[in-house]
């Protein structure tokens, strides 16, 4: 039994590690892209038509919710692991 939960401790600990990999890796693409949406945009400032997609800016509040949901799996997992 005690070797069970060692190895749902290590479980826990990978899946913490993963999370906030994860959460650095969102975060990161959300500012490359934020970064690109703000230089198409004052690209577009010369031009007649913007020229930042539609889809751009859906993609930037998509990751902005996929951070959300990855910051309460982190805090979901913490919680498990604090009441082992």
């Amino acid at each position: 039994m005690n070797s069970s939960f060692g190895e749902i401790k290590a479980v826990l600990a990978d899946v913490a590690e993963q999370t906030h990999s994860a959460y650095q890796h969102a975060g990161v693409a959300r500012s490359r892209l934020a970064d690109a949406a703000a230089v198409l945009a004052e690209l577009g400032e010369q031009h007649s038509e913007p020229l930042v997609p539609a889809e751009l800016s859906r993609a930037v509040a998509e990751l902005e919710n996929g951070l959300r949901l990855i910051a309460a799996a982190a805090t979901v997992v913490a919680d498990i692991d604090a009441r082992l």
